[in-house]
């Protein structure tokens, strides 16, 4: 991250005067087809994003007044497919910074060993009852997290973490287990003391529609990014991590407008996608697309 901010000055947000930095994440490439796993999290200071909420309250009083929350399965829906331009363009007042990261789906696992963690260790006997997959989602998603808490936030920094109602936060108890798998991982990373550190889902918003609007900007985003993927893997599979966007009809209109929207690189937020991908000679071997008002890498 250092020497990326260094090459791109202004490509990653600056949290330095921020008390509370809010982190909503999103998940795709679950269906049959899908050729990668796509984690997409948002990382914003919500009190240096007014400009955000005023834009994304005006969006919604004229397309979504009823309350539907965006979604980029649903973008068949008319009065969401209205709303995406303006939706999307509230959020480049976003102070902050999206991170996503697609994982090659023949990777079974990055972490050594069969599982992430060591479950005949007794301090972590409550995993034990968690299914393979959803165990290691919830670990790539923590320990990614993690790295960029401890390149981007500061000393007693509160953050508050609310992912999708998924299989890693299905309920009550796997939400607690969540939290404590959070923390634990998170202080590996860490080399200074947080404030508070709170995991919640999509159903803590308090009816406003911000965490759920929040929440939507990485579930637009991962979808776009798992559809660009498996059409690339599939029409041009040697270009997989070299050509990225491809055009309709390729793909479908909305993934075009989204990927259209993620390589803007002059916004408050910032955007950034990953790429992990496996060989023979490279077990994991990763590459950063991020595009450059001067040059694309």
């Amino acid at each position: 991250m250092q020497a990326f901010a260094k090459d791109y000055p202004g490509g990653l947000p600056d949290f330095g005067y921020s008390e509370t930095i809010v982190v909503t994440s999103d998940y795709s490439g679950q269906h049959a087809t899908a050729t990668h796993q796509v984690v997409s999290f948002l990382m914003v200071d919500l009190a240096q994003s007014k400009d955000w909420d005023r834009r994304r309250i005006s969006a919604r009083k004229k397309y979504l007044s009823d309350g539907r929350r965006m979604s980029y399965k649903r973008l068949g829906d008319d009065q969401r497919r209205r709303a995406l331009r303006p939706f999307l363009e509230a959020a480049d007042r976003l102070h902050g910074v999206c991170v996503t990261i697609a994982i090659d789906k023949s990777i079974r696992t990055l972490f050594a060993g069969e599982a992430p963690l060591d479950l005949t260790n007794p301090e972590f006997a409550q995993y034990r009852t968690w299914k393979r997959p959803a165990l290691e989602n919830a670990c790539r998603v923590i320990h990614i997290l993690s790295l960029f808490m401890a390149g981007l936030c500061q000393p007693r920094q509160n953050l508050l973490w609310f992912t999708d109602e998924d299989a890693i936060a299905a309920n009550p108890q796997r939400l607690y287990q969540l939290t404590d798998l959070f923390a634990w991982i998170s202080s590996g990373y860490l080399s200074f003391d947080m404030g508070h550190l709170r995991c919640g889902t999509t159903a803590s918003d308090d009816g406003s529609k911000r965490i759920e609007d929040l929440a939507a900007i990485p579930d637009l985003i991962a979808g776009a990014v798992s559809e660009q993927l498996e059409v690339t893997d599939r029409e041009m599979p040697d270009m997989v991590g070299n050509v990225f966007w491809l055009h309709a009809p390729l793909v479908r209109a909305k993934t075009n407008f989204i990927s259209r929207w993620l390589i803007k690189t002059e916004a408050p937020l910032k955007r950034l996608v990953f790429y992990i991908s496996s060989s023979e000679s490279a077990p994991f071997c990763s590459a950063l697309m991020h595009f450059d008002a001067r040059q694309s890498t």
